[in-house]
């Protein structure tokens, strides 16, 4: 064995008889075992909300539409006038879409919501609780009917048969009274339930029936709605779509505040707990220092029987690196058993029963490790360089 990483276990399992170094170096390994094991669980749980949260928000509503800039893209052959999408990102599904922002007038009141052409059911997912053999009854071409939100139904007292005003804002007709927007009477023919804020304002129609009434022709369409597998991946299409020809219109407009509070409030979580580190590593230099003047004398007698100066050095760097690999890696295994068996824990402390989504990250937990053990190495240089500095004649002058 090395003559250094020899000494350093000895010293490291050796009962110094200096109690308070002793309980220095007890206090940095047990805080690097906290700060290690708080890392992993908390940065897990806020992955699990993440990954939640983006289950929950984001499956239901389009993770982009995409837009010529210059014309309109063919209702049965947008497929092949799109870029190749493959290798860029994984799509889970694409469907045309003609869409604009509306005011749905009622003899209870007036709102704001946005409506969308469908040419099935299966083109969102808002609308699966509807068989789709019910399209034609539901959303027929030409009888202008309209399937909107439970919360909007509530707010604007609308029931199934219902007439309801739509007014179009970006498109208008110029009479002899000024510029009035085109408008027309739908039927309400569905409710959709949902827990979402969309079912606020979101309504849907058939794909001809917005197109005439937004002065589209039959054959084409406004764009296409494209829902993929991850909805991070969404920065990735602008490689695909060239900014000068395609308009693309994202997730992001309408739920990005939301989760870049989340991954903030994940960023600032992590960066509070490794300061537990950063303390805990400290103590080391504490510890160290402490056993380099209690040592003096052996490191002394070491000195004079050969062992040189960075074979001193490397002594109190290994001492000090066993410290923080024990905390490490202690501090994992805890972490990553809490994490596999949070539920069960959570269940014992409050029966009622509270969810924790968790989802471990390889390379978080990587990070971790190497951050601990990286700190750790840094925090023997002091000590070590001092315990090299030592000269035997002077150490040894009163013994």
């Amino acid at each position: 064995m090395n003559i250094s990483l020899y000494i350093a276990l000895r010293y490291w399992r050796a009962k110094s008889a200096d109690r308070f170094g002793r309980l220095v170096t007890h206090l940095a390994s047990s805080g690097i075992v906290l700060g290690v094991m708080a890392l992993i669980i908390v940065l897990s749980v806020m992955n699990g909300l993440e990954s939640h949260q983006k289950q929950q928000v984001l499956s239901n509503i389009p993770h982009a539409v995409v837009m010529k800039k210059d014309g309109y893209i063919g209702r049965d052959i947008y497929s092949k006038e799109l870029p190749n999408l493959m290798g860029s990102v994984e799509l889970e599904n694409i469907t045309p879409i003609n869409t604009t922002n509306v005011i749905l007038q009622t003899a209870q009141g007036v709102n704001a919501g946005r409506v969308i052409g469908i040419s099935q059911f299966s083109d969102d997912n808002l609308l699966s609780q509807f068989d789709s053999n019910q399209f034609e009854q539901l959303l027929p071409t030409g009888e202008f009917k309209l399937i909107i939100g439970s919360e909007l139904a509530d707010n604007l007292g609308l029931r199934i048969g219902d007439k309801v005003r739509i007014m179009i804002t970006e498109n208008s007709n110029y009479t002899p009274f000024g510029r009035v927007p085109v408008q027309r009477l739908f039927s309400v023919s569905g409710i959709y339930d949902s827990y979402n804020d969309v079912s606020s304002y979101q309504v849907f129609a058939n794909l001809s029936d917005i197109g005439r009434l937004m002065r589209i022709k039959p054959e084409v369409v406004q764009g296409v709605r494209l829902f993929l597998k991850d909805p991070f991946q969404i920065t990735e299409l602008s490689t695909v779509f060239p900014e000068n020809e395609w308009k693309i219109d994202d997730w992001r407009s309408q739920k990005g505040e939301f989760f870049q509070a989340v991954r903030m409030e994940k960023n600032m979580m992590g960066l509070l707990i490794s300061l537990i580190i950063v303390v805990a590593v400290s103590n080391i230099i504490t510890s160290l220092s402490l056993m380099v003047l209690d040592k003096q004398g052996e490191i002394a007698i070491l000195q004079t029987q050969g062992l040189t100066k960075r074979q001193v050095r490397r002594i109190f760097i290994l001492q000090g690196f066993l410290v923080g690999i024990t905390g490490t890696l202690i501090g994992t295994l805890i972490g990553l058993l809490i994490t596999l068996n949070l539920d069960s824990i959570v269940n014992l402390i409050n029966p009622q029963g509270v969810f924790l989504p968790t989802e471990l990250s390889a390379a978080q937990i990587t990070i971790i490790v190497v951050f601990s053990l990286l700190l750790s190495l840094l925090s023997t240089i002091y000590p070590a360089y001092r315990a090299a500095k030592i000269e035997p004649a002077e150490a040894l002058r009163y013994e």
